[in-house]
């Protein structure tokens, strides 16, 4: 997987299995993955090592490759998605796709 596109993945995943990381490892994913900041960067801020912020990476894509293999709700969101798409293409009205998509992004 090429690095844009595993950081995309790993975004997706921990948008939704991030809070079963602990809050340090969830907090360093989201400053390596979503905030692109650096090893050293990271490191920096949390007065840790290079090899502790490397490894907690690591590990954190692990488990969340683990929960989404165990879970499958981001498979999932990705076929109701193409699904929705494949309705707006048929003409069923606006407000009804709407509603499904907010239900499914946002769960109301």
């Amino acid at each position: 997987m090429a690095s844009l596109e595993k950081t995309i993945y790993i975004n997706r995943l921990l948008d939704i299995y991030g809070s079963l990381l602990s809050p340090a490892q969830r907090e360093i994913m989201v400053d390596y993955f979503e905030y692109n900041l650096s090893l050293s960067e990271i490191a920096e801020n949390r007065s840790s090592s290079r090899t502790a912020v490397s490894d907690a990476i690591r590990k954190g894509s692990k488990k969340l490759a683990y929960y989404e293999d165990q879970l499958h709700i981001l498979k999932e969101k990705e076929e109701v998605a193409t699904l929705l798409k494949k309705i707006k293409q048929n003409g069923v009205e606006e407000s009804v796709i709407e509603q499904i998509e907010r239900i499914i992004n946002y769960g109301l």
